[in-house]
């Protein structure tokens, strides 16, 4: 019994050892074939790459440049969307800049106006005041504008108005703080003058228009158009020598129409005479001289 369990215990390892053997061999054939089988799909692998590459490289190529135009074409678009903004933004500055310039234009030609109209002529004399316009009652009837000076400064009822140097009006009636006065475009004002090229004397005598008539002359002395007009200093109101305008017109219908100096529709300082007499308007001028 016992030999016959050993015979069989013999084999049974006989059997193991040969299973060992086949599995070992099994094994060591199956590396071979893999090591075998992996180089030639290796170089199979590495050649289809290769031609795979070369194949689409173009159609690659193809493909991406178009992609390529649409970036820069919007990259290239938010560049000009960005300039657009900037250019509008500049204009805006440009456009406050310019707004800006004319306004101090504007500041800088009422300086000027206002240094002009100083209160007082060099040498302490105080028969000129400058003075505000502050409002105006012209119509249809009557042409007159309100100013920001009365009696408290000096001024009277008869007192002639300037201009840039050009009689414009005279004082009408006066306040303690404001006074009025008539336009010489006036129907109601009459003011003496005179032809300063002949001597002639006449009377200016509004129409409520811009453009008063000369009435009344004391001779025929020709009149020519272009001659110009002053104040004669009769009535003792208003000096002698004043510019007024120069003759506009000259027909049988209408009359001597006069050409002011002035259109007294866009004043907004004036200066005011305080006397009537001749020498002070005379140094008056002189100081003040009178570009025709």
């Amino acid at each position: 019994m016992n030999k016959l369990t050993q015979s069989k215990n013999v084999k049974m390892q006989v059997i193991k050892q040969m299973v060992r053997k086949f599995f070992l061999i099994a094994f060591i054939l199956f590396s071979f074939v893999l090591i075998f089988v992996g180089k030639p799909d290796s170089f199979i692998i590495n050649k289809t790459s290769g031609i795979v590459v070369q194949v689409m490289s173009p159609i690659i190529s193809i493909i991406s440049y178009p992609i390529y135009k649409v970036g820069t074409f919007f990259t290239d678009a938010k560049d000009f969307f960005t300039i657009r903004e900037k250019n509008t933004e500049l204009r805006r500055e440009i456009s406050k800049l310019t707004e800006e310039i004319n306004y101090y234009k504007q500041v800088d030609a009422e300086n000027v106006r206002l240094r002009h109209l100083t209160n007082f002529i060099s040498g302490g004399q105080n028969y000129v005041l400058s003075t505000k316009v502050i409002g105006s009652t012209g119509s249809g009837f009557s042409h007159s504008f309100i100013l920001d000076a009365g009696t408290k400064d000096g001024v009277a009822k008869y007192h002639g108005v300037l201009v840039d140097g050009f009689l414009v009006g005279q004082i009408i009636s006066v306040g303690r703080n404001y006074s009025r006065m008539l336009l010489i475009t006036d129907s109601s004002l009459k003011i003496p003058v005179q032809i300063e090229r002949t001597g002639t004397r006449a009377f200016l005598n509004g129409d409520n228009t811009k453009y008063p008539k000369l009435i009344h002359f004391e001779n025929q002395d020709p009149i020519q158009i272009g001659d110009k007009v002053i104040t004669s200093g009769m009535g003792g109101n208003l000096p002698f020598g004043l510019p007024i305008g120069i003759i506009g017109s000259i027909s049988e219908e209408e009359g001597v129409i006069l050409q002011p100096y002035v259109d007294s529709s866009h004043v907004d300082y004036v200066k005011i005479i305080k006397t009537s007499h001749t020498d002070d308007i005379k140094e008056f001028l002189k100081e003040n001289p009178i570009v025709d």
